[in-house]
């Protein structure tokens, strides 16, 4: 940190030093376009792909369908796996069960894997149950890419889908491994989504420890799911559903109305709640998603236990719970709970939440800090559905979370751009999520990323490090970005800069070896990566090499 200073100090004292001559003389020349044929650099593969992993959802895009997705997700895996498959299922390893969490992409991609890793020694290990408990005491990721028992249902759906062949035995012998190792309140849970693999793959009942009691008589688990007998799990949802049947059959017998029922039904599924709550049997997802359920009938010791589990930063490491699951629960209740017994409490539980859940900043962004947040029209992508918008993919919602927990963690300058560029002069003590709120309200248009850097030339503001979040996808007003950015090298200051990538298309505007960092995601991780150290280039692929299979 002490020589980064000094040099920024050096680079600002007027003419640009022989260095910083040097540095713009090395910046190499684009090697590529992107989408909107705008000349770009391009990604290796191997990053390419984990970026891909860590952050889509199989969904429309504003420059890619979901078929444009899975057929370049398919291309980058045949380009590895032909040489390194390992890496790729470190990747997929790491992005489930360590990274952003996300399920689809990263289920696809363990199906178009298969192929290539026929006949090795791992290939079964690759399609067991990721080792959270080794994990956790080595410090080591270990184990397979299954995070959660439906994990396998859908693998094999989608490998069925693409291939039309029975499973491969990497697959039989790792899920059969895997479900054999299930307790059977998981067996129990996830039975619907279970029933079908057990039935593929025939794991064997006599090495599984999961029983049930079924007329007095203990018998494995897997054995009364293979012959059909009732299985029932302790969870939220069985409650609930015996809660609504059994008033519903009051109703149909005639002993209670359906206005006595509604009330009857609120007040058990309150008591259900809180029983849950109190027993540690709701999970925090769960918790999360159902804040309007307990809010429409709130109980003292309900929500103090609701406030504790949310709390919770283990819980919310190992659930791989992402920001936006917070943002929206706060959103809820801010709009629709306002002023309702204990909404206030609520809320601050959240915000602590999330701000608990991200690394101390602080201690590692010493001296200033830009944010230059992208809010061009490919942010905000919405995709028409019977003629009503709906929002999928929306790259701003997570862009200004990102941007606004910098603003808290480090006090962070924000600009923001479209088709023109502008400082945020917003009241920087608002809480977290009302501020990322304000911050996607912005001048939408074309994404002219260079007036970011024609700006910050123009009022000569000086900063030790700049993070860019955006899509990446540029579009030219006769100026490149690369161009723009050499000029703000030369004329005022050479940063840092991480290049955020929210969409993983491909390519990125500014390449700058040792100076610019290009990043995915939006979750904990990218977090702990800023954390860990200033400035890395292979802190990424080093997550991913660490991986033990």
């Amino acid at each position: 940190m002490k020589d980064r200073n000094q040099q920024l100090r050096a680079s600002l004292g007027g003419l640009p030093t022989k260095q910083v001559i040097k540095e713009i003389h090395n910046i190499p020349k684009e090697d590529t376009v992107n989408r909107s044929g705008i000349a770009s650099y391009s990604i290796d593969d191997k990053l390419r792909l984990v970026s891909m992993l860590n952050t889509l959802k199989i969904e429309p895009q504003f420059y890619r369908s979901e078929n444009e997705q899975m057929s370049e997700l398919r291309d980058i895996i045949e380009r590895i796996g032909q040489n390194d498959p390992y890496f790729v299922a470190q990747a997929i390893v790491w992005s489930r069960c360590c990274g952003e969490g996300m399920r689809s992409i990263n289920h696809l991609a363990a199906a178009l894997l298969a192929p290539f890793i026929s006949g090795t020694d791992w290939g079964q290990r690759f399609y067991s149950a990721f080792n959270k408990q080794e994990s956790k005491k080595s410090g080591i990721p270990t184990g397979g890419c299954i995070f959660r028992a439906d994990d396998m249902n859908e693998i094999k759906d989608v490998f069925l889908a693409l291939n039309k062949s029975k499973l491969t035995n990497a697959m039989k012998k790792g899920f059969a491994k895997t479900i054999e190792g299930l307790d059977t309140y998981a067996l129990a849970k996830y039975k619907k989504s279970l029933i079908d693999v057990i039935n593929m793959v025939h794991p064997n009942p006599t090495k599984s420890f999961a029983t049930v009691s079924i007329d007095g008589v203990e018998i494995p688990v897997i054995s009364a799911l293979m012959t059909g007998m009732p299985v029932s799990a302790d969870t939220w949802e069985v409650a609930q559903s015996e809660a609504g049947q059994e008033v519903a059959k009051a109703i149909k017998e005639g002993k209670i109305t359906e206005e006595e029922g509604a009330k009857i039904l609120a007040e058990a599924k309150a008591d259900n709640w809180e029983a849950l709550l109190a027993e540690g049997k709701l999970g925090i997802l769960a918790a999360l998603r159902n804040i309007r359920n307990m809010m429409k009938n709130p109980r003292k010791e309900m929500i103090d236990n609701w406030c504790k589990l949310i709390s919770n930063q283990q819980l919310i490491r190992s659930g791989l719970i992402l920001p936006s699951h917070f943002d929206l629960a706060y959103t809820i209740v801010a709009e629709e709970f306002d002023g309702y017994d204990y909404s206030h409490q609520v809320k601050e539980a959240l915000l602590r939440a999330y701000q608990e859940s991200i690394p101390n900043l602080k201690e590692v962004f010493k001296g200033k800090t830009l944010v230059i947040l992208d809010c061009s029209g490919s942010m905000d992508y919405r995709i028409n559905v019977n003629g009503t918008h709906i929002r999928t993919t929306s790259c701003i919602q997570k862009g200004a979370l990102i941007a606004a927990t910098l603003v808290k963690a480090v006090d962070a300058d924000v600009l923001r751009f479209g088709s023109r560029a502008a400082w945020w002069n917003g009241n920087k003590h608002l809480d977290l999520f009302t501020m990322a709120h304000s911050l996607e309200r912005a001048d939408l248009g074309c994404t002219y990323m260079h007036t970011a850097f024609q700006l910050l030339a123009t009022s000569r503001a000086k900063y030790d490090r700049i993070i860019i979040i955006s899509d990446n996808e540029v579009n030219n007003d006769r100026c490149l970005v690369s161009d723009a950015y050499r000029n703000y090298i030369r004329s005022v200051c050479s940063p840092y800069i991480y290049a955020i990538d929210l969409a993983a298309y491909g390519t990125t505007p500014l390449s700058n070896e040792g100076k610019v960092k290009y990043m995915y995601g939006y979750g904990a991780t990218m977090y702990e990566d800023l954390a860990k150290s200033e400035f890395d280039p292979s802190k990424y692929l080093d997550h991913i090499l660490a991986v033990k299979i």
